[in-house]
């Protein structure tokens, strides 16, 4: 999974102000004044890397005095998370992609189980990233440190088989899907629905007048939001036919504004000399845009959150192409139609990630009149409520909190 978007303070919710009998938090006691416990805590991705700082964050809250030891981003890293490896090195996708630095994984591999094994942490929470830490809750259950995996890999998908192995390895597992407790508890996980991190979103975004002033655009004319991904592999393979879309649509609509979205942890090499813009406040920007094209993954579903029409273009190298056709369990692959079970965004997948397939879909959706923008405005509205409250970050917490007090 990547991500964009930054998580409100304001609507995490204090755990000492939660509505619960004292004999709730009495196991707790021990953990808050006494106990100095160490957490890993292991994220490979941009977005992952936004979730689990939200987490530790929480956990701070409740046990000041918890050590931190993981890998991660700039996110974790400014939760006071003492990284041994960054993302940089880590935010890879695809099949392909993965076998060749299959060297460089074992012996990231290799380094995290020493630290398991000399650092016996009280508990280890990992996030996504299921290629990499499947393995890792296999050796640190072995070790008999409790495991808690938050965002589960996606079983639904494909390779159900995975879910057997999670039920072996992990203590419990936080859920941000609805649509997939049922499956994961058909084989025995010990799961929780937490509900979406991503509904934990920033309110304080500048308005739409302070937004493109500092943009130095007209908030009169229409903005078309450009997110080829948050892995380097993503951008050198979106970025060219993003760009080519985008200016297709101009040639139709010349009142059209361009803005393209740098991920954090991408540098700036890959966004030179460039004809449209480049921005790093993705919030804003799929906020005050007026349609977004993004390609598959996390940023699908934040864009929905804001109610901002998108389309979906994806496309992975040929060897990762013809295995995902071969074991892709789903007819989808964004977010928004995955909670729906329809196609309420379109969707453009490898070869027909070109202007003249994607353009246009985007000028339909940025005609403020258009019948076909009005629907997926709806449609991205229903999104929203079917994925439930706020708060996910603190319910993960909360099921870290009562797994370090079981195994104390």
């Amino acid at each position: 999974m990547d991500g964009y978007t930054q998580g409100d303070a304001a609507s995490q919710t204090n755990w000492l102000s939660v509505n619960c009998d004292l004999g709730d938090l009495v196991p707790w006691l021990g953990l808050l004044t006494d106990s100095k416990p160490t957490i890993l805590v292991l994220a490979g991705e941009t977005s992952g890397d936004l979730h689990a700082a939200k987490v530790v964050a929480e956990l701070r809250v409740r046990n000041p005095n918890v050590r931190f030891l993981g890998m991660g981003g700039p996110k974790m890293k400014a939760q006071g998370v003492e990284l041994f490896a960054e993302l940089g090195t880590l935010a890879i996708m695809g099949f392909s992609e993965v076998i060749a630095r299959m060297c460089y994984f074992l012996s990231l591999r290799r380094k995290v189980l020493a630290l398991i094994h000399s650092e016996s942490p009280d508990l280890v929470i990992l996030v996504d990233y299921p290629g990499f830490n499947l393995t890792i809750a296999k050796a640190a259950h072995e070790r008999g440190c409790p495991v808690l995996y938050y965002i589960p890999p996606k079983v639904w998908a494909w390779n159900e088989r995975r879910a057997r192995t999670l039920a072996t390895v992990a203590d419990a597992v936080a859920s941000i899907h609805p649509f997939e407790v049922d499956l994961l508890k058909e084989h025995g996980v010990n799961v929780e629905y937490v509900g979406h991190p991503l509904l934990d979103r920033a309110d304080s975004i500048p308005s739409r007048g302070e937004s493109f002033r500092a943009w130095g655009l007209d908030p009169e004319r229409p903005l078309l939001g450009i997110l080829p991904g948050s892995r380097i592999q993503e951008v050198e393979r979106h970025l060219k036919p993003f760009i080519e879309s985008a200016r297709a649509v101009v040639d139709r609509r010349p009142g059209v504004q361009v803005l393209i979205s740098q991920a954090p942890g991408l540098e700036d090499s890959h966004f030179r000399d460039l004809e449209f813009s480049v921005v790093r406040e993705t919030p804003s920007l799929l906020r005050w845009s007026d349609c977004v094209l993004t390609k598959s993954g996390t940023s699908t579903l934040e864009t929905a959150l804001e109610g901002t029409p998108l389309v979906i273009a994806h496309q992975v190298s040929w060897l990762s192409g013809v295995l995902a056709r071969l074991l892709l369990r789903t007819r989808y692959i964004g977010l928004p139609n995955l909670v729906t079970h329809q196609e309420v965004v379109p969707e453009v997948l490898q070869g027909e990630v070109r202007p003249e397939v994607i353009a246009p879909l985007l000028l339909e959706l940025i005609d403020e009149s258009s019948p076909v923008r009005i629907e997926q405005i709806q449609n991205l509205d229903r999104v929203t409520r079917l994925l439930g409250e706020a708060g996910a970050s603190s319910r993960v917490a909360d099921m870290a909190m009562t797994l370090l007090e079981r195994h104390s």
